[in-house]
């Protein structure tokens, strides 16, 4: 499915505005995991979750090709979604584990970052429920369900991102800009 290329393409971009925007500082200590450390492990898990997601499009794409069993391009469909929102929660689960970069706000950024992200994995699980109610005895309604769910998705990822680029004009540290702008996996995410 192209349009989860483009959200998780997206999404990725604009959590790592978030990250090189980093959290107010100055040269004081604070607690919480250092922000190269930090770095490495919120843009590897996203550089992960994106390269799989991207992945798996592919995939059903080629399953997809030339079948006209509305049934199992329906149940592919729900699979690949399934796995988009089991791959969420991992990708999740690991920026949760990398703890609070230590700079200012280091927790505030962590929180709100772990949230938005939330955010992304909930609305690949309210896909899930509207793919399943789809119909799959007539190709019209099917394919306008489909188009339909991927604009909803796309809609609720972007405005995901945009809080992501708010939380990035609000914290700015130098030590957590250098920290992602050094990063090779960040590095990877934005290019």
């Amino acid at each position: 499915m192209r349009v989860a290329q483009t959200i998780a393409v997206f999404l990725c971009a604009s959590t790592l505005a978030l990250a090189a925007a980093g959290c107010g500082g100055s040269s004081k200590s604070y607690s919480g995991t250092k922000p190269d450390v930090w770095a490495s492990t919120v843009c590897g898990a996203l550089g992960d979750w994106a390269e799989a997601l991207k992945a798996d499009s592919n995939r059903l794409g080629s399953a997809l090709s030339g079948t006209t069993d509305l049934k199992v391009v329906k149940a592919k469909f729900v699979a690949f979604l399934e796995n988009a929102e089991r791959r969420s929660r991992t990708m999740i689960t690991k920026i949760t584990g990398a703890g609070a970069p230590a700079v200012k706000d280091g927790g505030a950024i962590q929180t709100q970052l772990v949230s938005g992200l939330g955010g992304a994995q909930a609305s690949f699980a309210r896909a899930i429920a509207k793919a399943k109610r789809l119909p799959a005895n007539n190709p019209q309604a099917f394919s306008a369900g489909v188009q339909a769910l991927g604009s909803d998705v796309e809609k609720e990822l972007t405005a995901t991102g945009e809080n992501f680029q708010k939380l990035g004009d609000k914290y700015d540290d130098d030590t957590l800009n250098e920290a992602t702008s050094d990063e090779p996996a960040c590095k990877k995410i934005s290019s």
